[in-house]
């Protein structure tokens, strides 16, 4: 049976996509493409191992590869997740990417802006979702993991520096994977990280998500990528999200000042790049 030894477990728009694009170019490590987000322990878990398996390479490819994962960033919030994967992937390694948590919860509201054909201010979106503010005390979600796998089995890896330090990102990737750093394709980096922007004719491009979704439902998968690389999407693609008002960004900043001191602790980073001085 060929199942991953490594997970990217989170956290949702926190720069899982960059991850995915980074770890698929090393030669050693092997991704699935039939679908960027597996999310078996999460959402396809009752369809058992063997559905799960077909996502990877067969028995006779494995000795090419070094590692095999896949990321998919529900599982961080998942509270079976832990127990789960434990259970059927004995000694896989997690790999966490870490996002400032106002800055992700904008992004998801970017999102939504995007896919969801949301029509209302940041303000209104977080009065209609309090979670994508909630979803940024991390270190509740990742004490559920941690009491079950040891902390030498998780990899936290903060959004801001490793995008600004990809060099060192891919050193600290190698040593937890146990690959070889020059098989990083480092420069191709931040060409993979997802830029939401608000879609012309955005009722159209909402219905076209929900074909596509469904078609991945019914295992169609390779339609829909197929319609992605024939740029069907830029045909609805418009004006890019508006940035965050950094004195906003502040405001909804203060409520993490104990959590940010709790994380660093808990998982032994270097949160300075979120610490915000509020004006």
């Amino acid at each position: 049976m060929t199942l991953p030894t490594f997970l990217g477990i989170g956290v949702p728009r926190g720069g899982t996509t960059w991850l995915h694009g980074l770890l698929d170019a090393h030669p050693e490590i092997f991704m699935p493409s039939r679908r960027k987000e597996v999310r078996f322990f999460d959402a396809h878990f009752e369809k058992g191992t063997d559905w799960y398996e077909a996502f990877f390479c067969g028995p006779e490819e494995r000795g090419a590869f070094r590692a095999i994962g896949e990321v998919s960033p529900q599982y961080i919030y998942c509270h079976e997740c832990p127990r789960r994967i434990a259970e059927t992937l004995p000694g896989v390694r997690l790999v966490l990417m870490l996002r400032h948590p106002v800055d992700r919860a904008y992004s998801q509201y970017g999102f939504v802006l995007q896919r969801r054909n949301f029509q209302g201010s940041f303000q209104d979106f977080l009065a209609s979702r309090p979670k994508a503010l909630e979803y940024g005390y991390y270190s509740r979600y990742v004490r559920k993991f941690l009491d079950i796998f040891p902390r030498s089995d998780l990899l936290p890896l903060v959004s801001e520096q490793a995008f600004a330090d990809v060099p060192g990102t891919c050193r600290q990737l190698s040593v937890f994977l146990d690959v070889p750093a020059e098989g990083f394709a480092v420069d191709t980096g931040r060409s993979t990280v997802n830029r939401s922007t608000i879609p012309k004719a955005q009722r159209v491009a909402g219905m076209g998500v929900s074909v596509a979704r469904r078609f991945r439902r019914m295992g169609l998968e390779p339609v829909v990528d197929a319609a992605r690389r024939a740029g069907v999407q830029r045909v609805f693609q418009g004006a890019a999200v508006p940035r965050l008002d950094p004195a906003l960004k502040a405001e909804l900043s203060r409520a993490y000042n104990s959590e940010f001191d709790v994380l660093e602790d808990l998982l032994e980073v270097d949160l300075s790049p979120w610490r915000t001085e509020v004006p």
